[in-house]
């Protein structure tokens, strides 16, 4: 008998695929330290899934739950938590929420949690505004290394409808965000001087008598993605801040440098700790503008234009929001390889083409769709124009 050729192969392993549509899109990958705007080790944030939580453990973090309406199931309980921090004796942070929506009911559980039980914790609640100021610091002035709970918080569901919980944001009184601090009052992951973690923060959200959503704002980034990035996972025109000069995200802050040469916010100097190039880095910047170089279209020579409309049947860098600095992610929650979905360097049929599982067929605006799986930037997912790309890069690695 003939054997098959390549392609056959790859092609049957593609109709597995699709048979198989039961197989989830996009695996949560949470045990990672750093992210494609960060330089510091430490994440914090709101998991709306206690299970698998506890003083020195972080399960699963899920970005929404959905809550009925009706008792006893419209109370619940969310954490805020802290991943891969190192000596933390004191923390701080400002949540935000819709307080038309969900109410947070009782004072902060700390006994037993990541700071243990000689700290004094503190939750102070606007419900006017929707916002929570909580922290704890441990009185015995021990440091704390790991990952945790730093608070669990109780929570009712007041009216149908979706809320944010941010942990990181501004606030009707001023810029807030979150506050780590060393036993020596050293900020921990503040990396431009404002006082305020510079690190990965995971934002969430809450469906009151509806589905969670895997793209809440039907804009074609996950959840996830946005959570990840720090985009509005509720606002369609907020989306993963890229090195192009625009605002993507929509926070006030573009990357790069102001004309008086001092550095206006995001995507700053992240090379010398994680070594990723960014938009000041020389190497990426040949025309000395301080900024990402639009004289060169594929700046980390991956194949794939940074900016600008599909070429070659390819969309950009920027539309599927992976670095355009990089040809090789840091770690799973690094997008830089366009073909590679969940971020670990290497081409495979399981963790990659298999998330384009169930996604066949689905287009802009409908809830399924992802523009990192839409490789030719068309505003649909296709078997031809998308999933064929893999044809001849299974297998392969990034360098």
């Amino acid at each position: 008998m003939m054997a098959k050729p390549a392609w056959a192969c790859f092609l049957s392993a593609i109709v597995l695929t699709f048979i198989c549509g039961g197989i989830y899109a996009f695996i949560e990958r949470a045990d990672v330290a750093n992210a494609t705007l960060s330089e510091v080790a430490a994440i914090v944030g709101v998991d709306t899934n206690t299970t698998g939580n506890d003083a020195s453990h972080v399960g699963t973090i899920d970005r929404c739950v959905s809550v009925s309406l009706t008792p006893p199931n419209n109370t619940f309980y969310i954490d805020l938590f802290v991943k891969d921090v190192t000596n933390l004796n004191f923390w701080d942070g400002t949540l935000s929420f819709d307080e038309t929506k969900i109410h947070v009911n009782s004072p902060l559980v700390v006994d037993g949690f990541f700071l243990g039980s000689d700290g004094y914790p503190t939750l102070d609640c606007d419900h006017v505004q929707g916002v929570c100021q909580a922290g704890n610091k441990d009185t015995t002035g021990a440091g704390h290394t790991g990952s945790g709970v730093l608070g669990r918080l109780e929570l009712t569901a007041l009216a149908a409808g979706t809320s944010k919980l941010y942990f990181s944001l501004s606030w009707p009184f001023g810029v807030s965000g979150v506050t780590l601090w060393d036993p020596s009052g050293t900020d921990i992951g503040d990396r431009d001087a404002d006082h305020f973690f510079d690190g990965l923060v995971f934002n969430a959200m809450v469906v009151v008598g509806g589905p969670c959503l895997p793209d809440a704002d039907l804009d074609g980034f996950t959840n996830v993605e946005e959570s990840v990035d720090g985009s509005d996972l509720l606002n369609a025109a907020s989306t993963p801040e890229m090195c192009d000069g625009v605002d993507n995200d929509q926070d006030g802050l573009t990357d790069g440098w102001r004309q008086d040469k001092t550095y206006s916010a995001e995507w700053y100097d992240r090379a010398p700790v994680n070594g990723i190039p960014d938009c000041t880095d020389a190497a990426s910047d040949s025309d000395d503008d301080l900024t990402y170089n639009p004289s060169d279209t594929d700046d980390d020579n991956d194949g794939w234009r940074d900016t600008g409309p599909p070429a070659g049947g390819k969309a950009s860098e920027a539309y599927m929001a992976t670095d355009s600095l990089a040809r090789c992610p840091v770690n799973s929650y690094h997008s830089a390889w366009p073909l590679d979905i969940n971020n670990n360097g290497n081409i495979t049929v399981v963790g990659d083409v298999l998330a384009f599982s169930g996604l066949i067929g689905s287009a802009s605006g409908d809830g399924k769709f992802r523009k990192r799986l839409d490789f030719d930037g068309s505003g649909s997912i296709t078997v031809v124009s998308d999933v064929l790309k893999y044809g001849g890069q299974i297998g392969k690695s990034c360098s």
